[in-house]
């Protein structure tokens, strides 16, 4: 379980994260939602300890966690597995081959392998975000804005990569603008307004 306790995290004079508590269970699905700079990034970032946050405490119970944010996430003039083994050396991770190979073909990146990443579209750069999340160890997963530029096929196949992760026991919370095509997958939501975090169950 990860436990967040009163939370605060502020730009300036701007409060985003406002003395939040919440708890996320091993296993779950989490949909983070609010409208645009209402702080779901942000919140994911204190997660991650990505960024400092002014007061509050996150205990992680020993458990690993990723952050994979909505830039592309690569070294353009590399291809994928170039680009992996890079990012796989800064968590001091090497590529095993059988789950690179196994997620490279669920995510229909196989025939790309050879092309550096700067002339991939948006939605096959999505889908090599999931691919690093896939070949990274953790527990929890942070991922900002996974489905967008998604054709339907992409869409699909990630919810159903989701889906398999909660059957491992993995947890994953991540931000949407669109919870309605998503809420199949979800155990629940949590939104952000004015600092404040709120439940849908």
């Amino acid at each position: 379980m990860l436990e967040v306790k009163n939370l605060s995290k502020s730009f300036s004079n701007l409060c985003v994260i406002d003395d939040v508590s919440c708890t996320f269970k091993q296993g779950e699905i989490i949909a983070l939602l609010g409208e645009n700079g209402s702080g779901k990034t942000t919140m994911l970032k204190c997660l991650a300890n990505i960024i400092n946050i002014d007061n509050g405490k996150i205990n992680y119970n020993n458990n690993q966690f990723v952050f994979i944010n909505d830039k592309p996430n690569i070294f353009g003039d590399l291809n994928i597995k170039e680009n992996l083994k890079c990012i796989l050396s800064i968590y001091n991770q090497k590529i095993d081959l059988n789950r690179y190979n196994k997620f490279i073909t669920t995510l229909g990146l196989d025939n790309m392998q050879s092309i550096p990443l700067k002339y991939f579209s948006t939605g096959n750069l999505q889908r090599n975000k999931l691919l690093i999340a896939l070949n990274l160890d953790w527990q929890y997963l942070f991922i900002d804005e996974p489905f967008s530029n998604l054709d339907n096929n992409g869409f699909s196949v990630f919810k159903t990569i989701f889906s398999e992760l909660k059957i491992q026991n993995k947890t994953i919370l991540f931000s949407t603008h669109n919870l309605s095509s998503v809420s199949d997958i979800c155990d629940k939501s949590i939104g952000i307004k004015d600092g404040k975090i709120y439940y849908n169950d």
